[in-house]
Order: C-alpha cells, then sequence, then structure tokens
C-alpha cells in the first residue's frame, strides 16, 4: 500500500473519531457506514444516532492531506475534481465534504450544494467536526429529511 493510501486510511479513522464524538451525551450525535473502496466519490454513509421511529443520513466523501494549510485563509490544502464535486452534488440527500489534516487530526466540514461543480483545491477551516458543529450537523440533516414525506406506498414488488 502507497505511503498516499496510508494517510487516506488514516484520514477516514480521524473522520470516524471526531463524527462520533460523544459530546458529553450518552450516544454519539452519528453512526458512520464505509461504502467501501469501490463507491464512486463516496466513502461514507452517515446515519443520525437517536431519531426516534425514522432513520436520517448523509453522504461523506473523506479527503486527507499532509499539505498542512494556505497561509492566506488558513484554507487546509485538499481538493477534489469538479467532476467527483459535480457527482456529489446530483445525490438527492445531504452530502458533505471533509477533509483531514492527518498529522493535526483534525477534520473539516463543507456542505456539498446543488449546481456545485468547479474543482476545490483547499477547504475552508470554519466548520471543524467538533462539539459546536456536530449538533448542528445534526439538526440540519434532521431537518432536511422532516420537511420530506418519504414513506413507500406503492411498488411493483409489493402484495
Amino acid at each position: 500500500m502507497a505511503a498516499r493510501d496510508d494517510i487516506g486510511s488514516r484520514g477516514e479513522f480521524i473522520f470516524c473519531a471526531r463524527i462520533m464524538n460523544f459530546c458529553g451525551r450518552e450516544l454519539p450525535y452519528f453512526r458512520p457506514r464505509f461504502l467501501g473502496e469501490k463507491a464512486q466519490a463516496l466513502d461514507y454513509l452517515v446515519e443520525l444516532a437517536d431519531t426516534g421511529d425514522r432513520t436520517f443520513c448523509f453522504f461523506v466523501q473523506v479527503r486527507a492531506t499532509q499539505r498542512g494549510y494556505t497561509r492566506r485563509g488558513r484554507r487546509l490544502r485538499v481538493g477534489i475534481s469538479g467532476t467527483d464535486l459535480r457527482r456529489l452534488s446530483l445525490l438527492p440527500a445531504p452530502t458533505y465534504l471533509v477533509g483531514v489534516d492527518e498529522p493535526g487530526e483534525m477534520a473539516y466540514l463543507l456542505a456539498v450544494l446543488e449546481d456545485m461543480s468547479e474543482p476545490i483545491s483547499s477547504l475552508p477551516t470554519r466548520f471543524p467536526l467538533d462539539g459546536t458543529n456536530l449538533p448542528l450537523l445534526f439538526r440540519e440533516v434532521e431537518e432536511f429529511w422532516s420537511g420530506r414525506d418519504m414513506a413507500r406506498r406503492q411498488s411493483v414488488f409489493s402484495v
């Protein structure tokens, strides 16, 4: 396995540790589910914990780096191609890019919104995965799904 793969694998573990922070609660806010090496442009499906009868989730692409931060704006030097970003932006569910500073063990969140397609060469560090932003992320995803009637009432495979 190349060093780049090791950095990526470690970045994914750091993401999991950060997203599963209990933040003083009995349960973490989230439970990440790795989608496998072959999932195109997606690394994780993340379930919200403790949402009662309903299951809410979002998708994450994790990018890890050892390249540090830009001098201007202190942005993490990690990127994503326009093609991959466009693919993520077309998902009909909340989707996020997480940049991981591997040596510093920090992770930063960026929402992927509809029509995003320009490549990103550095990630803002305004939204670390921490005790302040995890509850905000939980509420954002919960509000997204709560505002939709996702009940399945028919199928060609039902009796």
